[in-house]
Order: structure tokens, then C-alpha cells, then sequence
């Protein structure tokens, strides 16, 4: 997914503010299920973020744009762990492992084959 940068990304002196990278993957998650017509709040796509990593490579600026990369590295019955990527053309500027529990109801949930497959390679 690519994301342009705009004034409000950023800190008083144009770069993007830290945050705004977990945001920007956020969208990117979010818009995988929107593409396909549902939304992060499906009961069976109550997928919620138990933990993250984020490792800072570089920064963007206003007006950049950026990309914004995903894929599974584990999946297991009810949670799985991805891989994130943020990119200005061929540089990467952040990565983001998050490890998500589908819950539904308040309780785990086996994650549905339809979500699996939005988020696998081809």
C-alpha cells in the first residue's frame, strides 16, 4: 500500500513522526481486509495486537511516499506474527514485527482461512 506523506505525518521539522509509522501499517492491514469487502471489525476478523517490535532504519518527509509491505511469518490456530515494511522507493526506512490473537466475542478464535489467505503470498 502506498501512503504519501502530508504535513500532519510529521514533527515541527518535517519528518514523519515516529508513531505515525505504526499507523501507517495499521492502514495497510486494514486496507488488505477493506479490498476484499470486510473490515477489521467482522466477528470473524477481530484480529487484536498482543506485541510489536519496531526497529527505526530512516526517515521520510513531507511528500514522500511510502510503501508499506506485509506478510506472514508464523501462523498458528488463533494468533499470528508479521512482518512489516516501510519503504521510500527501494529504501527501507522501518520494520515492524506484530503478533496479532484473533478474538472474538472477548474470547480466542480460530483466525478464518479468508484472512490467511489476504495475507499469504501468492
Amino acid at each position: 500500500m502506498k501512503i504519501r506523506v502530508y504535513y500532519e505525518d510529521t514533527d515541527a521539522g518535517g519528518i514523519v513522526y515516529h508513531t505515525n509509522y505504526i499507523k501507517y501499517c495499521e492502514r495497510a492491514r486494514s486496507e488488505i481486509l477493506f479490498a476484499n469487502g470486510l473490515t477489521p471489525l467482522d466477528s470473524q476478523t477481530g484480529l487484536i495486537v498482543r506485541d510489536l517490535k519496531a526497529t527505526f532504519h530512516g526517515s521520510a518527509v513531507l511528500g514522500d511516499m511510502v510503501e508499506v509491505t506485509t506478510e506472514i511469518v508464523e501462523l498458528k490456530k488463533v494468533t499470528m506474527r508479521l512482518l512489516q515494511k516501510v519503504y521510500r522507493r527501494d529504501e527501507l526506512l522501518f520494520e515492524m514485527e506484530i503478533y496479532l490473537a484473533n478474538m472474538v466475542g472477548g474470547r480466542p478464535a480460530r483466525i478464518g482461512e479468508d484472512i490467511i489467505a489476504l495475507l499469504s503470498p501468492e
